[in-house]
């Protein structure tokens, strides 16, 4: 090597160093939520709109219709029948049933394909996609042009086992390979699978939560002739980081089983909460807020999804419930959680081997307003009475690091998708401290948008960052455990999209803008959305006026502002439309960033 290349590599190694502390540092600062919500019940309201004159924070990005073959045998069966419809962001498909045939095609671009599975006679009851365990499955790669250029199917008879009787409701799969089932009989079921060498059998379905008596009573009677009532589970997902299944009954009861501290164990229930909707607060010290108790004069509540936090939003939160009327309850499995919202009650949960042993509401988020186009200014909600706050019909919601998106059907007219995510200006100032100080700096706060849309949103699913990106962030925050790449088991990409809980401010300059595919009755849209470097591009791009942008960084705050500039005129951003000359000379002669930067002494970052 030569003094040069030294020269060079020593270089790279000090700022690698560099980058390295500098994220850690960043990392231990940001707030976890449930502080920001403890803070946040304080705070006068919890909810901002996003200031008209800017850019939309929301757009929709593109609509297509579904596959017309998938339409032609929908039609053909008279609305009636077995159909579900779903989406693997893993591989960038969307996929729907019709009785017993399986469709599936690409939801990010139309390719023409849209391939037909009808290998059974019974109707297809659940679908799911899962990693398979080391060494029973091949696995293989494309030419690396695009990763997700082809999938196919490909029946495996020896894996195929009988339900005996039962009816499956939903499919879980962890990171690691293991397989759950939820019976109609609200039972939970492994599948149990080998290469099938010696002579154990290649797959298998054990029942995991019935005791001895139910087992002989199933062998004597089968299910078919058993009528007793039953509370189907309809809906199953696990947390990889935590190694924690959650179960979502009918009746809406919530049931937590322990996978173990490596997340390879047998499956163990802790715990069983049948009243969440009505349990109250831990931090409310044994009162419902105001806002529960007028909620709950609009008549019966439902849960309408479940979704497990990351490590990299909470620490000591560990579940979010959305209700149908827009409130959100956030939830611990851990008994030492919940000390009136002081974060020494919660000091024991940082443990990583902490099992979780029951599930409690530690707090409830109100619901967001249901009009954010008029009448509400920002950072208020003016023209808005408590009970109109409070009127939304929630018919399915789905939440992803830090972003919420409801389905409301309380419009007379058209339904309309409400989404909720964290309000940048406030993460300005717990960044940098230049906008707020105090308690209110701390305080959760997230903007509202809306969407109008046809027909019902049906499922939603984060669209992954491309494997390069992934790892790319990868490899920045590998070794720091407060973001969850150390232990899930999860790809990168899926990991990666944690990180957007941090907000985007510190991820904005790693990370693409974040997009959800969204698929309804109508069809699939496209939804993107717009960090602040985009909405301060879109801002130069068009004939915006001086006090616009002024507005804008004064909102954000000068570190950041100066920032997002450099970003912009360097062309060092993620960015679907490239960054044009007339914007990197508006950044330098129209809003003389020069004199910006040694204003606030931030000279240095060029350097």
């Amino acid at each position: 090597m030569s003094r040069d290349e030294e020269i060079v590599l020593r270089d790279v190694s000090n700022a690698g160093l560099v980058v390295s502390d500098r994220i850690a540092r960043d990392a231990a600062t940001h707030l976890d939520l449930e502080e920001s919500l403890e803070v946040a019940r304080y705070a006068s309201h919890p909810y901002s709109a996003h200031p008209k004159e800017w850019p939309p924070l929301v757009e929709m990005l593109d609509t297509w219709e579904l596959p017309p073959v998938l339409i032609e045998r929908y039609g053909a069966a008279g609305g009636e029948g077995t159909a579900l419809c779903g989406i693997f962001p893993e591989i960038r498909r969307a996929w729907a049933t019709v009785d017993n045939s399986l469709f599936l095609w690409r939801f990010d671009k139309w390719d023409g394909q849209c391939p037909e599975y009808s290998g059974e006679e019974q109707a297809i009851c659940a679908v799911g996609l899962a990693r398979s365990k080391p060494g029973v499955c091949c696995t293989g790669r494309g030419d690396g042009t695009d990763p997700y250029a082809e999938v196919s199917l490909q029946p495996l008879p020896e894996y195929t086992i009988p339900s005996d009787g039962v009816t499956m409701t939903c499919v879980a799969c962890t990171s690691k390979g293991q397989i759950f089932l939820a019976g109609r009989d609200g039972h939970v079921y492994e599948v149990q699978y080998t290469t099938g060498s010696g002579w154990n059998k290649r797959c298998r379905k054990i029942c995991l939560t019935a005791g001895l008596g139910s087992l002989v009573s199933r062998w004597v009677i089968p299910n078919v002739f058993r009528f007793g009532t039953v509370d189907p589970i309809v809906e199953m997902i696990v947390d990889n980081e935590r190694h924690i299944l959650y179960a979502r009954t009918e009746e809406m009861k919530v049931q937590v089983f322990d996978l173990g501290a490596s997340g390879g164990g047998s499956l163990k229930k802790v715990a069983e909460e049948r009243n969440i909707i009505n349990q109250r607060d831990s931090q409310y010290g044994g009162r419902q807020p105001a806002g529960s108790r007028a909620a709950s004069r609009t008549g019966k509540i439902s849960i309408v999804a479940i979704t497990p936090l990351s490590t990299v939003e909470s620490k000591w939160l560990h579940l979010v419930a959305i209700l149908s009327d827009g409130r959100r309850m956030y939830l611990s499995t851990s008994s030492s959680g919940g000390n009136n919202g002081s974060l020494g009650g919660f000091g024991r949960l940082n443990h990583p081997h902490q099992r979780p042993s029951c599930l409690k509401v530690v707090t409830t988020r109100p619901p967001p307003p249901l009009s954010v186009g008029a009448g509400v200014n920002f950072g208020s909600l003016a023209g808005r009475s408590q009970s109109e706050d409070l009127s939304l019909k929630v018919e399915t919601a789905y939440y992803s690091s830090g972003t919420a998106v409801f389905s409301d059907s309380s419009p007379p007219t058209m339904s309309s998708l409400l989404i909720v995510n964290r309000d940048a200006s406030t993460q300005s100032s717990q960044i940098g401290g230049l906008v707020m100080s105090g308690r209110s700096s701390r305080a959760l706060r997230e903007t509202v948008s809306s969407l109008p849309v046809e027909g019902r949103m049906l499922f939603v699913a984060d669209v992954l960052p491309l494997p390069e990106t992934a790892e790319i962030v990868q490899s920045l925050y590998s070794d720091l455990e407060l973001c969850g790449f150390e232990d899930s088991g999860e790809s990168c990409e899926k990991a990666a999209t944690k990180l957007w809980a941090r907000g985007d401010l510190a991820t904005q300059h790693i990370l693409p803008r974040k997009k959800v595919v969204v698929f309804s009755t109508m069809g699939m849209m496209d939804v993107v959305f717009n960090r602040p470097v985009d909405i301060l591009q879109k801002l130069l791009e068009s004939n915006t006026t001086r006090s616009v942008v002024e507005d804008f960084f004064n909102r954000l705050g000068a570190g950041e502002a100066a920032a997002m500039c450099l970003m912009l005129a360097a062309r060092i951003v993620h960015t679907e439309n490239p960054i044009s000359n007339s914007v990197s000379r508006k950044l330098l002669k129209h809003l003389r960033i020069q004199d910006w930067l040694e204003c606030h002494n931030l000279k240095a970052v060029m350097h």
